[in-house]
């Protein structure tokens, strides 16, 4: 759907590894329900995607190299990202049990149950837009390890199954550096580890982590969560949340405390007596006059490196935190929502890391689409790299075919938010006061028909 970029440098050490590489992602990124050969109906095509990800040159770390320089460099030098950009990191869990590479897999809950762990970090601009993929790691976990969490606890970092956060929390660092920015590194209350607040080193580099420990403080005698609950507070910030357990948007009144604290451990294992006080930043966030019929009340805690001087800087926290859900819907494309990754029947595990990081970069442009859907619906479709043919055709089929009032004019391209609901349409959407504009899985299965109708198109104006 977008228009075509010009490349010159190469990360998967081939050039027809990346023209090919680059057709995949085309394919994918416009048919994203579509298995391999639904999208790619000719054999040629259909080989050499599956050939790309049996190469032994091709791997997850050289896909997402290549995916930097095409697609997050750019986006790096525009308007929306000024001196920092988010880091939001988390983990989903990836099911292949009845598949034919499960013999190859390790066990998730349950030893039968069969598939991996998938870590990602996404680049996001502090105005919510998702750049892209920053890193992806793959953990097969072995069959001996399955409910051996107890035991662990006396495992240095570097043998656990958590040193993934600081992994990838070292990879911004090196991001940081390298770019000359600040990161914020955004996670969820499993990355609440002290190893990984003792790891910053980098200036520019920042986290921002939920906590999961009433943590000692400095003092050897109080703990954080008693501490922080005699704070006033200090205002009240209203935000828009996702609810996970109704799928709805809601509007949420939080009131806000913050402060800051030195944390430490108060009996360290051996491994961990080398781990100093760390020295952050609090801000805790209650949620105030929510229904009583409401399962889920909001009470995130949050730890950070950012400087809290002010309620403002507490609210920019917060929003930060908010923006976290992008990740989540990011696992949803990648689950359910489009890419259907679990769906993949390839026998080994190199095929299979590759074909879901491909499937990863893919889903970016559905993830952006929606993004500027809702935060800058009024830009025009040509600002955002959608190219011209796609507009002809989908406006000229809504027009003749679908009757709606809408009209191809090259010279005038409609809003993103006026494409949307046509694109919409096309894929079986009807606009409400209560979703006025198409969600993500309408949305991955209406570009996969306007591929189809652009192709035709192609096909009989020869």
């Amino acid at each position: 759907m977008k228009a075509a970029k010009k490349y010159s440098t190469s990360s998967l050490g081939d050039k027809r590894l990346e023209v090919r590489y680059r057709s995949v992602i085309r394919q994918l990124s416009a048919q994203m329900n579509a298995t391999v050969p639904q999208a790619n109906l000719d054999w040629k095509a259909i080989k050499g995607t599956y050939r790309l990800w049996d190469n032994e040159k091709v791997t997850p770390e050289g896909q997402l190299a290549l995916h930097f320089q095409e697609d997050i460099s750019s986006l790096l030098q525009s308007k929306e990202v000024k001196e920092r950009v988010l880091q939001i990191s988390d983990t989903v869990e990836l099911n292949y049990t009845r598949h034919r590479c499960a013999k190859h897999l390790g066990p998730l809950k349950y030893i039968k149950h069969r598939g991996l762990h998938l870590h990602n970090s996404l680049l996001v601009s502090e105005q919510g837009q998702p750049m892209g993929v920053l890193k992806q790691t793959f953990h097969i976990r072995k069959d001996e390890k399955l409910g051996k969490s107890a035991e662990r606890l006396h495992e240095p970092i570097q043998d656990k199954e958590s040193a993934r956060w600081l992994d990838h929390f070292d990879c911004g660092q090196t991001f940081s550096q390298t770019q000359g920015l600040e990161v914020v590194y955004v996670a969820d209350r499993e990355a609440d580890i002290l190893e990984l607040f003792a790891e910053r080193s980098a200036p520019g580099m920042h986290f921002l982590i939920r906590s999961n420990h009433d943590r000692k403080l400095c003092d050897g005698e109080s703990n954080l969560g008693p501490t922080v609950d005699t704070w006033a507070s200090q205002g009240t910030y209203q935000t828009q949340v996702f609810c996970s357990t109704s799928k709805k948007w809601r509007t949420a009144k939080l009131e806000i405390r913050f402060g800051g604290l030195v944390v430490k451990l108060k009996n360290p294992l051996p491994h961990k007596q080398h781990l100093p006080p760390i020295a952050l930043n609090v801000v805790d966030i209650r949620e105030v006059s929510a229904n009583q019929d409401q399962e889920h009340t909001i009470h995130w805690r949050l730890l950070t490196s950012l400087d809290v001087q002010s309620f403002q800087d507490a609210v920019q926290i917060c929003r930060y935190y908010v923006l976290r859900w992008i990740i989540e819907r990011f696992h949803f494309i990648l689950k359910s929502g489009g890419a259907s990754v679990e769906k993949l029947q390839l026998a080994l595990p190199h095929r299979l890391k590759n074909a879901i990081t491909t499937y990863s970069i893919a889903a970016m442009d559905a993830l952006q689409l929606r993004y500027y859907c809702d935060t800058d619906p009024d830009q025009t479709i040509d600002q955002i790299g959608i190219d011209d043919l796609s507009y002809k055709v989908l406006y000229t089929y809504a027009e003749k075919r679908l009757n709606l009032d809408v009209r191809y004019d090259p010279e005038s391209p409609p809003s993103v938010k006026q494409f949307c609901i046509t694109l919409g349409r096309i894929g079986g959407f009807l606009p409400s006061k209560r979703q006025p504009v198409p969600g993500i899985i309408i949305l991955t299965r209406a570009l996969e028909r306007l591929k189809t109708l652009v192709d035709a198109y192609i096909t009989f104006s020869q």
